[in-house]
């Protein structure tokens, strides 16, 4: 019995190890960068409030995934996607992710799109929320994540006790999970996440999930110079802007999906004769395939450092509105501001603008424009909308309110007796 007592302990700890070496997403250097290039983005005064909500700079966070794992080891699981049944990339129609909603069955609660949902929405402001259309498909935002009931979310992993640390918590956790995001693999969970391939490349075996995280980061180019990492910001911002975060966050992982199968596993696939497929294990990594899964880390990367650096504007814009509600005070929505040249310094622009669209982007400057115009038309029937409502509230209260003082002013005693009456027939 003693015996069979310490093989189970040893087994559960030796489970514990795997999932944390599982969990370790980008791995500490695509993270770092993943990070570097949000704080890059970040200009000015928006540095510098991300860095005190969070306590730290960006770049500073590659490592907490790592540390969360090993402090609370079941927190791994939110760095993955889940949903019942699990995809696959031979069903028809995979990469659509109209169906993920935190349900139980498009997406489990503990699981990747839940948790930035979760995360997201602990920094909302609900009228703000209402600027933004509705999700085509409800999101089903959880109200709490299983995994953090034994978890303290004033717990910085830095070693210095304090007391209101959520928000710190929430956005660091927030940082990692959308770099997470921007790793395909964490999309699919067939083989494994693709701890179960084994791949050779220059004579050394690895799984095809420890190679994408450990050793493509490592091989990446320099990142690019700060004018062009703010210009390809500013060209794909008009993609993303007018949509809510967690609408984003379904969208991009249909990115994922889509390119985990098709470039990813698709050229590793080999077709037999009798209309199957497989994988050879181990798979011979070739230069040709390596440099394009270079190219696409590299670029999953940067798209991911410039849509963190969005989910943070996007956090600021909330947190305004929040000081500004506490305040009683309004403030008009973000504006998008086309008269703005998307070159041109931070410096005279409007504190709640966005840049103008930039030639040359991936989208064209037609179709931008007419993002634009149709974010404006929208907003202005939000307002007169408002402004009938209110005119209606005012139609009734304000001539009942004039017709009281009327009748006060001529007999001042009146309305204390009708208010003296009714509190007694009430009593």
């Amino acid at each position: 019995m003693p015996l069979q007592a310490g093989l189970s302990v040893a087994l559960g700890l030796a489970a514990i190890l795997q999932q944390c070496h599982v969990a370790d997403a980008w791995g500490e250097a695509g993270h770092e960068r993943l990070n570097e290039v949000a704080q890059r983005l970040l200009h000015g005064k928006h540095r510098d409030q991300i860095r005190t909500m969070m306590h730290s700079d960006v770049a500073a966070m590659a490592d907490w995934e790592n540390k969360m794992t090993l402090k609370y080891p079941e927190t791994a699981k939110l760095h993955w996607h889940h949903q019942k049944p699990e995809w696959t990339c031979g069903q028809r129609d995979a990469q659509k992710t109209e169906h993920i909603r935190c349900n139980g069955q498009g997406a489990e609660d503990g699981s990747l799109f839940c948790a930035l949902a979760f995360f997201f929405s602990h920094f909302a402001d609900e009228m703000l929320l209402k600027e933004y259309p509705e999700p085509k498909v409800p999101i089903d935002t959880p109200k709490k994540i299983p995994a953090f009931d034994k978890v303290n979310v004033d717990d910085l992993a830095d070693g210095k006790p304090r007391k209101n640390g959520r928000a710190a918590f929430y956005l660091r956790w927030l940082t990692t999970l959308v770099g997470d995001l921007h790793q395909p693999l964490h999309w699919l969970a067939e083989s494994g996440f693709g701890a179960d391939v084994k791949i050779v490349y220059q004579g050394q075996e690895h799984a095809l999930l420890s190679f994408w995280e450990e050793q493509l980061p490592k091989k990446l180019p320099e990142l690019p110079s700060m004018s062009m990492l703010d210009l390809e910001y500013k060209a794909q911002y008009h993609q993303w802007g007018h949509r809510l975060p967690p609408d984003l966050f379904r969208q991009w992982a249909g990115e994922m999906a889509d390119k985990v199968c098709n470039e990813i596993y698709g050229p590793m696939y080999v077709n037999h004769a009798d209309g199957s497929r497989s994988i050879e294990s181990p798979f011979q990594l070739t230069e040709e395939l390596l440099a394009n899964w270079l190219k696409l880390a590299e670029q999953m990367i940067q798209e991911g450092g410039e849509r963190l650096a969005l989910v943070f504007l996007d956090i600021i814009e909330h947190r305004r509105h929040k000081a500004a509600q506490t305040e009683g005070r309004g403030l008009p929505p973000p504006l998008l501001a086309a008269s703005v040249p998307a070159s041109a310094a931070d410096g005279g622009k409007s504190s709640n603008s966005i840049p103008a669209p930039v030639k040359g982007s991936s989208g064209s400057a037609s179709s931008q424009a007419k993002l634009l115009h149709g974010l404006h038309r929208a907003r202005r029937r939000r307002a007169w909308r408002n402004l009938t409502i209110n005119l209606g509230i005012a139609a009734v209260v304000v001539p009942a309110l004039i017709f009281g003082l009327h009748v006060h002013s001529r007999s001042p005693g009146n309305l204390a007796r009708v208010f003296t009456a009714g509190k007694k027939d009430h009593i």
